[in-house]
């Protein structure tokens, strides 16, 4: 049990530390090179995948330089060291207490944030398109895994009707491109990173994803200036910007810009998550397994260094 207990925390404490570095490092680089955007589901993948090797590695004892594999080979000729191996579990006592007192602190919030992406994901289908009365002046998809377009009963009266298909492209393009189902997935992977970092993440893929959406819009009503126009006039009527595919998700001003130099050239509707993201990942994974033992082998030192 202490076992599984220090895994758990050494899984937790890893993908914490490189989410804090690699994330805000990816950030700046999107940030000047929006393109860059698009890998956020990739980059956000590596933290949780070295978290998960390091809290594997706590059971698979072995020693790299000795080409030992699954063979306990400390205890003997060290006896005082702290000790990670389901041989001797014993010898994991000393690491328990930091370990607890770390999920105590990590464990919380990150339940809160899954128990939250699970209750969306979990949406029942519905109509594909319903106006309701929101109370709020916004379009936007509800649902993950059966997402639908809702818009404001109130908000859709106000609008024109090239307005009102401006909106409506809008939204089919967030659904042609799966960005529901990939914004779930990016939101999962970043549960273990700090929630400043991991909302900035968040951000600029959704600026992407908005600025994919416009264009794609744009192509269908065959007026991008049309789009933007809707967009300035839902800003005036206080629709508010949010952190999901929506209507007036993003940055308003990005959108616009993008929108004003449209070319009016036809627009891919490729999601960011494609079939190669997910073997990348997957060999990622491969990659990790085959180090196992030397990454059990250093976290052993490190535990020791630090008691």
């Amino acid at each position: 049990m202490s076992l599984l207990v220090i895994g758990a925390a050494l899984a937790g404490l890893a993908a914490w530390t490189l989410s804090a570095v690699l994330l805000p490092l990816w950030s700046a680089a999107a940030r000047h090179w929006p393109p860059l955007a698009r890998s956020a589901v990739a980059v956000a993948a590596v933290p949780v995948l070295v978290g998960a090797a390091v809290g594997v590695a706590a059971f698979v004892p072995g020693d790299p330089h000795l080409g030992q594999l699954m063979g306990c080979h400390c205890l003997a000729s060290m006896p005082a060291w702290t000790h990670l191996c389901p041989v001797h579990p014993e010898q994991a006592a000393a690491a328990l207490p930091w370990a607890l007192g770390f999920l105590c602190l990590l464990l919380p919030g990150r339940w809160r944030g899954v128990r939250e992406l699970v209750r969306q994901a979990r949406s029942r289908p519905g109509p594909d398109f319903e106006l309701v009365d929101l109370g709020t002046p916004t379009a936007q998809l509800v649902g993950w895994l059966h997402p639908r377009v809702v818009v404001d009963r109130a908000f859709w009266g106000s609008l024109t009707p090239p307005q009102r298909r401006a909106v409506l492209e809008h939204e089919r393009a967030h659904l042609a491109r799966r960005d529901p189902l990939v914004l779930l997935v990016l939101s999962l992977l970043l549960v273990p990173a700090p929630r400043r970092v991991a909302r900035g993440v968040v951000v600029l893929w959704l600026n992407r994803a908005e600025q994919r959406a416009d264009a794609l819009a744009a192509v269908a009503v065959g007026d991008a200036l049309l789009v933007a126009e809707t967009l300035l006039r839902c800003a005036r009527l206080g629709v508010p910007m949010d952190a999901s595919p929506a209507w007036m998700g993003g940055s308003l001003e990005r959108r616009v810009r993008a929108l004003a130099g449209h070319d009016g050239a036809p627009e891919s509707s490729r999601p960011d998550l494609t079939f190669a993201d997910v073997m990348l990942v997957l060999g990622g994974a491969v990659v990790l397994s085959s180090a196992l033992p030397w990454v059990h082998h250093q976290v052993e030192h490190v535990i020791n260094l630090s008691s």
